[in-house]
């Protein structure tokens, strides 16, 4: 019977310079070694830079499209669509207080008060000075019955441009309107249980 085995080649064949050669590198190759190395991370880094900014325009780019896009959506009354859109865009980019505040509005158109306000929040929380903002969320406080919580939010946005008529003319008489209603209906309610049957 024949058994199989590996033969070992015997090194009769290699000259010792040649065997010498692969044991121990010259100090001289690691050093050029380590240069070609460092140029190279070099090189590496800098495309890997360019590449980011390149991904970085590309996002503001793709970002800037999906916004009109949701623009187009929400001036046909397709609200859906357009919240979609946003969605999208602000994956790519979230610190954009305008897309946020967009959606408030869309979102109200909706009935979906309380996301709305959540987006609405949001944009105060990365554009505070914003008085746009503001008046969405007093609008969407007042939708979700949060009249208080409204008039403080109308009375931020006055404070920060109290130039603007609307926030004045058709914001504010309205919310002072529905909180004086609400008083009256608070001071009948508690008059009717003092003075109920007893």
């Amino acid at each position: 019977m024949n058994s199989f085995g590996w033969k070992r080649k015997s090194n009769r064949n290699v000259s010792a310079d040649s065997a010498s050669a692969f044991k121990e590198p010259p100090v001289a190759d690691i050093s050029d070694d380590e240069e070609m190395m460092s140029g190279t991370t070099n090189i590496f880094l800098n495309l890997a830079k360019k590449r980011k900014a390149f991904l970085l325009e590309d996002n503001l780019s793709k970002s800037d499209s999906l916004v009109k896009e949701g623009v187009a959506y929400a001036e046909a009354e397709r609200y859906e669509e357009a919240v979609r859109k946003w969605d999208e865009a602000l994956c790519l980019t979230p610190r954009k207080s305008k897309v946020h505040e967009m959606k408030a509005q869309v979102l109200m158109e909706l009935n979906q008060m309380f996301p709305a306000i959540q987006s609405a929040e949001t944009a105060i929380s990365i554009d505070p000075n914003w008085w746009t903002a503001h008046q969405t969320l007093a609008r969407a406080q007042m939708g979700f019955g949060q009249v208080e919580m409204a008039q403080k939010s109308i009375s931020r946005a006055i404070h920060l441009y109290p130039a603007e008529k609307e926030l004045w003319d058709q914001d504010l008489k309205w919310i002072y309107s529905l909180c004086k209603e609400k008083k009256q209906r608070d001071y009948a309610e508690s008059n009717s249980m003092s003075t109920g049957p007893g």
